[in-house]
Parts: structure tokens; C-alpha cells; sequence
């Protein structure tokens, strides 16, 4: 399995991975993205040839998936093929910074990032993603969240940003949680307080044993327990969809 490396170029992420004789591949479809092109497939079966494409097994934020990969020759292709004018500054910007760093040093690395972590944070690092990467494969548990909530645990432990790694996590299919009772209240004029006595008569959630709250079978669809950690402390807590709000206004 190969982890990617992330990068920006106009504020859109590409990612890269190295083969095992160090030669770098583009993932295909984040320079379709790049290039205009809305179907990525498409694309390559038009100006890409079949021995400049290899599918690899890479670590994404929904787990390890196979995905198209293009060499340099792909990517040169792929940057002919395109009417953007994006596609000369990204030709360009390849040419003239990534490749040559990555022939340098083994890996590019923009500006702020040139300083190499230090060994203790790479070890932090490496153990809460060892740790992500098991929680994705629990049952129930859906990979996407889990891998969020690893860059969250990273960030709280190491101080590093994580915000770009973050927007290349895939959109979510239907609304994900992402309110807590506190912003709830904000949209429908009632105290964080109110608003879980609210959840908890609609049959939403419950208190359990240890005092928590936690969702029922019905709320599993309005709601997701998020895993946190703070100041030491580790627990879940629930963030609500969007949807939930009509939910609670309807029995104002």
C-alpha cells in the first residue's frame, strides 16, 4: 500500500505517490480535476496511453482503495489534451518545482513544510494514523468519519495543520453531522439544554449508564456519535444532520 502525498496547486489538491523505484505517479483523477476534465475515464481512454495508467493500492480517507495513477508521460498527455489555461501553469509548475524536487530529495515539499519533523511528532503521527487506519476496518464504523476524526486527533497532538488534508477527504454521499445541540438551539431559539430534551422526546437519543447521551436506532439516521479527545479524556459526541432541525421545529 502506498500513502500519497498531498499538494496544492491553485488551491486544488493533488496527490502523488512513488513506486518502489521512487518513480512518481499522479492520481488521475486529481489532475482531471485540474485539467477540466469531468470524466476522468473518459479522458484517459482518449489521450492517454494504456502503459502510462496503473491502478495502486493507496490509502485514502475511505481506506485502502485501487485508483488510477498516470506517469509522467500520462501526465504530459493529459496536460495536451486540455483547453484550460490552468494547463500551461500546471505544466509549468510540475516541470519546474515538483519534478525537479522530488529527482532532488526524494519528495516535494512546499516552503512552510521544508523543515523535516522532528522524530517525536513523526512518531505521533505515524502511531494515530496506525490507529485510524484499525478503526476503519471496525464494524459499523464508517471510514470517511474515521479518518476525520484521525486528523483532528493529530492536530490536537501535534499542533500540525491538517486543514488541506482535510478538503481532500471525498464528499459525503447525504448529509453528514455536523451540528451539535448549541448550534441547533442558534437556528430554532432554544438553549443547548432545551434542544437535547427535545432530541430525547422526539426518540432521537437517550441518557445511557454512564450519563451520556446516545443515539437510538431512529437517530442513527439523524445523527453520528463523532469519537473526540481532549485534555486527555477520550468519548464520542453526537453531531446532528441539517434534517434534524425540522424535526425539532415541528413539535415547537
Amino acid at each position: 500500500m502506498m500513502i500519497p502525498t498531498l499538494y496544492e496547486f491553485e488551491s486544488q489538491s493533488v496527490r502523488l505517490v512513488a513506486d518502489d523505484t521512487g518513480a512518481p505517479w499522479f492520481n488521475a483523477k486529481d489532475v482531471c480535476n485540474v485539467l477540466g476534465f469531468g470524466n476522468a475515464r473518459q479522458a484517459l481512454d482518449t489521450h492517454v496511453d494504456a502503459e502510462d495508467v496503473q491502478k495502486l493500492d493507496t490509502l485514502t480517507p475511505g481506506g485502502r482503495q485501487r485508483q488510477n495513477h498516470i506517469n509522467e508521460s500520462g501526465l504530459y498527455a493529459l496536460i495536451l489534451g486540455s483547453t484550460k489555461p490552468e494547463a500551461k501553469r500546471f505544466k509549468r509548475w510540475v516541470t519546474t518545482e515538483v519534478l525537479p524536487a522530488i529527482r532532488k530529495t526524494g519528495a516535494y515539499m512546499t516552503p512552510a513544510a521544508s523543515t523535516a519533523l522532528p522524530s517525536l511528532i513523526q512518531e505521533r503521527v505515524a502511531s494515530i494514523l496506525a490507529i485510524g487506519e484499525t478503526i476503519t476496518r471496525v464494524v459499523g464504523v464508517r471510514p470517511g468519519i474515521a479518518m476525520a476524526a484521525t486528523l483532528a486527533c493529530i492536530q490536537e497532538n501535534t499542533g500540525l495543520t491538517i486543514e488541506p488534508l482535510r478538503r481532500a477527504l471525498p464528499p459525503a454521499n447525504e448529509p453528514i453531522g455536523s451540528l451539535n445541540p448549541t448550534q441547533i438551539g442558534e437556528q430554532v431559539c432554544l438553549s443547548a439544554k432545551a434542544v437535547n430534551v427535545r432530541l430525547r422526546d422526539l426518540g432521537l437519543q437517550f441518557r445511557n449508564e454512564r450519563g451520556d447521551w446516545e443515539l437510538t436506532e431512529p437517530g442513527q439516521r439523524f445523527g453520528e456519535a463523532i469519537p473526540y479527545m481532549r485534555n486527555g479524556h477520550s468519548g464520542y459526541q453526537i453531531l446532528w444532520k441539517p434534517e434534524v432541525v425540522d424535526q425539532i421545529r415541528e413539535v415547537a
